[in-house]
């Protein structure tokens, strides 16, 4: 039986077909003994890369993780006495550049962190959608065996009920 939980940024399709068609390229001007190639390597690496973490309940043991088309790579660490799971609402901010303008693009996001030794964190997972980021810390937090936190509104932080959400998918704080 596998006891290893995984959430792993998905990577867009539109990004996938564009790193392997630049890896193709890559390895067809290495052929050509090209050096340049390298440069499109590293270039389809970085479009392929997605982040997440891995936790294996089994060893108690956890991984900040980098995966490329499906291999993660990342150091096995030990799992600390994890307090309570917290959906915390925050914005990733990422600059645009088309031909000589810029601008920046802010979207919300929903990190989903594991608090351990009072206010040290994991983040285990980060999504744009808040049903998903719920969903995903009630499956950490019934793993763990630990409380959920709803964090989403600034300076106003609530236990929730993780039986009331489970059974009927409705936040309901204790």
């Amino acid at each position: 039986m596998n006891y290893t939980i995984n959430y792993i940024r998905k990577v867009p399709i539109w990004r996938t077909i564009l790193g392997l068609l630049t890896a193709c390229i890559a390895i067809y001007i290495l052929l050509n003994g090209v050096l340049f190639g390298f440069v499109a390597i590293a270039l389809s690496v970085v479009v392929l890369q997605s982040e997440g973490c891995q936790i294996d309940l089994e060893s108690k043991t956890y991984r900040k993780t980098y995966s490329i088309l499906g291999l993660n790579f990342g150091k096995w660490k030990p799992l600390p006495e994890v307090e309570y799971v917290s959906v915390f609402a925050t914005t990733q901010t990422t600059a645009v550049w088309v031909s000589s303008a810029s601008t920046n693009v802010t979207e919300s996001i929903y990190a989903i962190n594991l608090f351990h030794n009072r206010n040290q964190k994991i983040e285990a997972n980060v999504t744009f959608d808040k049903k998903d980021a719920f969903d995903v810390a009630l499956h950490l937090a019934d793993a763990l065996e630990t409380d959920m936190l709803d964090a989403t509104v600034t300076g106003d932080f609530k236990w929730m009920d993780k039986n009331a959400y489970r059974d009927n998918g409705k936040i309901v704080y204790t």
